[in-house]
């Protein structure tokens, strides 16, 4: 079942108070388009930020690349509730990225459908090169950090 990602606040909202306390990891914002890929019904299953995808309501090609990548069914088959949520590199507002960055899926999260919980980074990631999968490197793991660390991590973000 398509299950959209979670709505993301800005820093200073209510809704994130707190967010800040304790071991953060500080991740880029890449300029593409959202997908997210599950198994259902043994099948690799595609979606966008707001519905599912299929090859003939597509969005922007991710569906037809995403079911054709033997690495990411792998990964689905060995862990089916688990469920990849990433971006989808294609032409957007920023047009700027190096050619091989483009039309590839880069994965920033993973939540597991039977425990409702997302898994966090350093367990993720070592999953995810076991299969290949393309994932965002955090631009620094911080305790606590300040409104001023943020700023200039995204000020020398390249």
């Amino acid at each position: 079942m398509f299950r959209k990602y979670m709505h993301i606040e800005r820093l200073g909202n209510e809704a994130v108070e707190g967010i800040l306390i304790g071991t953060c990891w500080i991740f880029p914002k890449i300029d593409g388009t959202n997908g997210t890929v599950w198994f259902e019904d043994g099948q690799i299953k595609a979606g966008s930020r707001n519905r599912e995808l299929t090859l003939d309501n597509d969005n922007a090609g991710f569906c037809n690349w995403i079911i054709k990548q033997q690495n990411i069914r792998d990964f689905l088959l060995d862990h089916p509730t688990l469920r990849l949520y990433g971006e989808w590199l294609v032409p957007h507002t920023l047009k700027t990225y190096r050619k091989d960055a483009w039309n590839k899926y880069y994965v920033f999260d993973v939540y597991d459908d039977q425990t409702g919980r997302y898994l966090e980074y350093p367990t993720y990631n070592r999953l995810l090169e076991s299969y290949g999968i393309d994932y965002i490197i955090p631009l620094a793991k911080i305790i606590n950090p300040s409104t001023e660390q943020l700023i200039n991590l995204m000020n020398n973000n390249t």
